[in-house]
């Protein structure tokens, strides 16, 4: 049995500060990319972030940027529990991400939403349009952005989520425990 796996994040666990609250063994290989996938907000999660979480959602042409973390194995059922997947709200799957620092291939476990969107909001011309309940809140997306510069995504994704709407929602809370206040969102 491997005594360690590789974990695709693409939303909150792009961030360091954020991984090692549960997963104090990960450690970052660099930045990665899904292809074949999108990035999409939906429904309310386990409600602590205060909107929409973030899902992949499979679609031929999309890509999808995040961190590739190598965890111990002690760490999986910790991982389990922080996205939920006893409690139906996350399903974990096995993904081939491109590492962009090595060029290889990666297969990582990483999560979507048990209850996926059926339509790509995000990716029209005007987000004024995106359902409330398609909406992170504006602190989510605060430590997607700041993670998505940490792990070194290309820019052109990090202006992408930057654009994204928002609800608004603000976890005060976890932004003084993630030092968010200097990243700005359009």
């Amino acid at each position: 049995m491997a005594s360690k796996f590789y974990y695709f994040g693409f939303g909150s666990n792009m961030l360091a500060r954020r991984i090692h609250i549960q997963n104090p063994t990960a450690r970052r290989i660099g930045a990665g990319k899904l292809q074949n996938y999108r990035l999409d907000f939906h429904g309310t999660g386990s409600n602590s972030w205060l909107g929409a979480p973030a899902t992949i959602v499979p679609m031929q042409g999309a890509q999808v940027f995040g961190a590739i973390w190598e965890i111990d194995m002690c760490n999986l059922k910790d991982l389990d529990d922080q996205e939920g997947v006893s409690d139906g709200i996350y399903i974990p799957i096995n993904v081939p991400v491109h590492s962009l620092s090595s060029n290889d291939e990666v297969i990582c476990r990483a999560y979507h939403l048990n209850n996926q969107p059926e339509t790509d909001v995000h990716g029209q011309a005007s987000n004024a349009d995106v359902p409330h309940c398609r909406q992170p809140s504006h602190t989510y997306l605060k430590v997607l952005v700041k993670g998505a510069e940490e792990t070194g995504v290309p820019g052109e994704y990090v202006k992408w989520l930057r654009s994204l709407r928002h609800n608004g929602n603000n976890v005060e809370a976890m932004e003084l425990k993630l030092e968010l206040s200097e990243v700005k969102l359009s």
